[in-house]
């Protein structure tokens, strides 16, 4: 068995990768190294959510269960070639975390140009800042190939991480030598140094078209089967990928339209909104036929709200809704409470639990603060109607709302992330 070895950093100007602060991702990749995963950064810190590792091709069983212990959810593809991508969140920074583990070098849009030079790229790793990183010169090639053949430009960051890579890099590497013959790697090498950055995207077709001439027997087996599996990816992955949803209750002024739109921008998946109010003030009856007719079609309008939830779920997205038929459970006010009490309870059951129920929990005061339209009084007391209610249901989270919203929304975030992870561990 080969054994893969440390390598110290050659001569020359510092490549140092740059430093991920995101906690998680540290501790992801100690963790690799405490199971015995041969692993190596691919193109370092991209500065964004990606982290991209090489990892042996035996080493996936240990490296899968990392992920898993760690928390992280697999997000299935589908004519990706050997990539595996893991979604995590770094609580700590309230970022998102996307791990793409894998086993071979290859490039292209259906990564069907295969190099063969995985092996001994990780052979050659090196530890850096703690974590185990490609030797400055193949991490040269790899990510000039990455921009040229996966995606036919220069992106700004990569522009700079070519630049500090290019003094010291050479045409003696694997990634060359893997190259066909009539690619001229001294005159991509030389475009780099030069920062002809248009003059090399211009090449990037006539690179790929290189690959096809030399290897047509693996390169189009190779993509005709990934853009097979591409076609038929969003229905393979419809299980897997499918929504969930979060319903927010709480009085007046607690937050929930506010929390509803921030979730909205901070939540990995795309989110749509749902409002499940029962007792919508713009339609208060005029007289008793209408209000008959308001009580008679409401379980309707509430089935078609809901209904709506269900179509976006089916597409993958996350339903928050705003308010639920929970509400329903609040003392009736008014005359004829003997009537409403029977009315009420059907509808606090018209529609299937949610996923998960989060209750915003604050002061009466800081509640008429908020929404001035009650007094604190009667806010309070609505406010311990919720709290029986949730006492009613089970696995309600209690979140308190006079916390910033900031802190309000990293807590329900972090809330309904776990019960991604939960749900995909059935």
């Amino acid at each position: 068995m080969v054994t893969i070895v440390e390598t110290k950093a050659p001569p020359g100007p510092s490549v140092t990768p740059q430093v991920d602060p995101r906690p998680l991702t540290r501790t992801v990749l100690a963790a690799l190294d405490r199971a015995g995963v041969r692993w190596c950064l691919v193109r370092g810190f991209a500065g964004g959510g990606d982290v991209d590792v090489l990892v042996a091709a035996e080493d996936l069983p240990p490296a899968y269960e990392v992920m898993r212990c760690h928390g992280l959810l697999r997000l299935r593809a589908y004519g990706r070639g050997t990539h595996t991508f893991f979604l995590g969140l770094d609580e700590p920074t309230g970022t998102w975390v996307e791990f793409d583990l894998v086993t071979e070098l290859t490039f292209g849009r259906h990564s069907e140009i295969r190099t063969s030079a995985a092996w001994i790229c990780l052979l050659r790793r090196r530890r850096e800042d703690g974590v185990w990183v490609l030797t400055p010169n193949d991490e040269f090639w790899a990510l000039l190939l990455h921009c040229l053949l996966d995606k036919g430009g220069f992106a700004d960051r990569h522009t700079r991480r070519l630049n500090r890579l290019a003094p010291t890099a050479s045409l003696d590497d694997p990634l060359v030598r893997a190259m066909p013959p009539w690619v001229r790697c001294a005159a991509l090498l030389a475009d780099v140094r030069a920062q002809r950055w248009a003059a090399l995207a211009a090449t990037s077709r006539a690179t790929r078209r290189a690959w096809w001439w030399a290897h047509p027997a693996r390169v189009a087996p190779a993509y005709l089967r990934a853009a097979a599996l591409r076609l038929v990816e969003r229905p393979l992955q419809a299980w897997s990928r499918r929504g969930a949803s979060v319903a927010l209750l709480g009085p007046d002024g607690s937050g929930k339209s506010t929390l509803a739109g921030g979730i909205e921008s901070a939540f990995y998946f795309p989110v749509r909104r749902v409002y499940l109010g029962l007792w919508p003030s713009a339609q208060a009856p005029r007289g008793p036929v209408q209000a008959a007719w308001q009580v008679a079609r409401r379980p309707f309008t509430v089935w078609r709200r809901y209904l709506t939830g269900v179509w976006h779920r089916a597409l993958g997205r996350l339903v928050v809704f705003d308010r639920y038929t929970y509400d329903a459970l609040l003392p009736p006010r008014g005359s004829l409470t003997w009537l409403k009490r029977p009315y009420f309870r059907l509808l606090s059951r018209s529609c299937p639990r949610p996923g998960l129920v989060v209750l915003l929990d604050a002061p009466g005061e800081l509640l008429h603060a908020r929404s001035g339209e009650y007094d604190p009084a009667h806010l309070s007391a609505e406010r311990d109607h919720y709290a029986r209610i949730a006492g009613r249901l089970s696995g309600v989270v209690r979140v308190d709302a006079s916390q910033p919203r900031e802190a309000v929304l990293a807590e329900v975030v972090g809330h309904i992330w776990r019960h991604y992870q939960a749900r995909g561990e059935r």
